[in-house]
């Protein structure tokens, strides 16, 4: 609506961003303008004008956007007075009890607490006591709610989460202000609390492929019907390009089925190996606030004889607030096999890979239909290809003396009525091609 020209909506927008106290919420309406590359329909003085609780984060979004954004002062931000805030001590208790919030924050603030000497995680706890002490944000208890997953169970309860992350924030605030913490690392570690990105956020999923209905197993052999999905998947592959990766989910009242493929290089011995191959998690993006840039990896990764899946699970260390759930399916070639200097881009219909100036890989995604009765175990409907070049992965392969062939995990489950539990399966397998 704001790119069509729509003022009412990008007035709306700054309301929103100016009734809010929390410098997490704050983030929320200007990561939009961020996100989506609206700063061209804003004015600057109106967008900094509405924002009431500044942070090293809106700050780094406003340079992001306008070039008029270089007197922004640090004095604008806000942290708590030095003495304890007065708390019920059950409620104080709870702090180390929400599951809510990603790892991540606790992460950044302990490398930054050994790095420093000085007591990041403490006073993050500070910082929201005072905040639960003047908004009172918390509602009963919220550890009854968190348990599992941070990822998947930090959805359920918005307010908690942002305490959290607002108080991160300020922490990152007092520690530039009272601890000679530069703020440009302020900064750095302010982006994990980022909830859109540029890259992904202009990505627009595919039509779901024909192939991808009527995959639930019922009493049909797993493997055969993986067979013909993957045989249907590559035979839509681009003159060139050879299918390297795939996630097919199709749900219903009484079944589920969730097929993962990956193209997995190694020697003849290993690939006989009936075990699960390695991940590859360890990829990262080189430039995560905006997820284009370039593959770099940690010192300890090289080639290992042992199975490896072709693509890796591309990673961005500075979303934390687990509200990109896409960023969890990107899956492009990584840098053991021989690209680390691969550039990535997002594209309208999906994410390119290039090597050289020439295309490596591309990867796209569609989404399954929604049920009301979607059951935890598949809790995403998020379905994937990756393509990558017949002649990028033949010569990888010669290079090293390799092999390659199609592992596919299978999960599966049935119940007799929506509301019983369902029987699970899960087995791996490869597949011939």
């Amino acid at each position: 609506m704001i790119k069509s020209g729509d003022r009412n909506a990008a007035d709306r927008l700054l309301v929103w961003i100016s009734q809010k106290k929390f410098e997490s919420e704050v983030i929320i309406g200007l990561n939009i303008i961020e996100a989506f590359n609206l700063g061209a329909f804003f004015e600057f003085r109106e967008v900094r004008n509405s924002i009431n609780a500044a942070s090293h984060l809106s700050d780094w979004l406003l340079k992001a956007n306008f070039n008029q954004a270089d007197r922004l002062f640090q004095f604008r931000y806000a942290y708590a007075p030095p003495k304890r805030a007065e708390l019920p001590e059950s409620l104080r208790r709870s702090f180390s009890a929400f599951n809510g919030v990603p790892r991540m924050f606790h992460s950044h603030l302990s490398h930054l607490e050994r790095w420093s000497g000085m007591p990041f995680c403490k006073r993050w706890q500070h910082e929201w006591e005072w905040l639960q002490a003047t908004e009172l944000r918390s509602q009963g208890d919220p550890s009854y709610f968190f348990h599992g997953n941070r990822e998947l169970t930090g959805q359920f309860d918005f307010a908690d989460r942002e305490t959290y992350v607002s108080a991160y924030l300020r922490t990152l605030s007092f520690a530039a202000s009272e601890w000679e913490l530069p703020h440009s690392i302020a900064q750095q570690h302010s982006r994990a609390a980022l909830t859109l990105n540029r890259g992904l956020a202009g990505i627009a999923p595919v039509e779901r492929p024909g192939w991808s209905d009527g995959i639930l197993l019922g009493e049909r052999d797993p493997k055969s019907v993986a067979s013909a999905i993957w045989a249907a998947a590559a035979s839509s592959a681009s003159p060139g390009h050879i299918l390297a990766a795939l996630r097919a989910v199709e749900v219903d009242g009484t079944g589920y089925a969730v097929f993962e493929f990956d193209v997995v290089t190694g020697s003849a011995a290993a690939l006989a190996n009936p075990d699960k191959p390695d991940d590859c998690k360890w990829s990262f993006l080189a430039n995560p606030a905006r997820y284009e840039g370039g593959f770099y990896s940690s010192p300890d990764i090289g080639f290992k004889p042992k199975s490896r899946r072709l693509c890796g699970k591309v990673i961005t260390l500075d979303v934390g607030r687990s509200l990109v759930d896409l960023a969890q399916y990107v899956h492009l070639p990584s840098p053991h096999a021989d690209q680390p200097r691969s550039e990535i881009g997002c594209v309208e219909s999906g994410m390119e890979m290039l090597g050289g100036g020439s295309p490596i890989a591309f990867w796209q995604h569609w989404y399954s239909d929604w049920e009301p009765a979607c059951p935890h175990q598949v809790s995403h409907l998020v379905g994937y290809k990756t393509t990558v070049s017949r002649d990028f992965l033949e010569a990888f392969c010669e290079r090293n003396f390799l092999k390659s062939a199609v592992w596919c995990s299978v999960k599966s489950g049935t119940r007799q009525y929506r509301y019983t539990e369902f029987q699970d399966r899960e087995e791996g397998f490869w597949i011939d091609i």
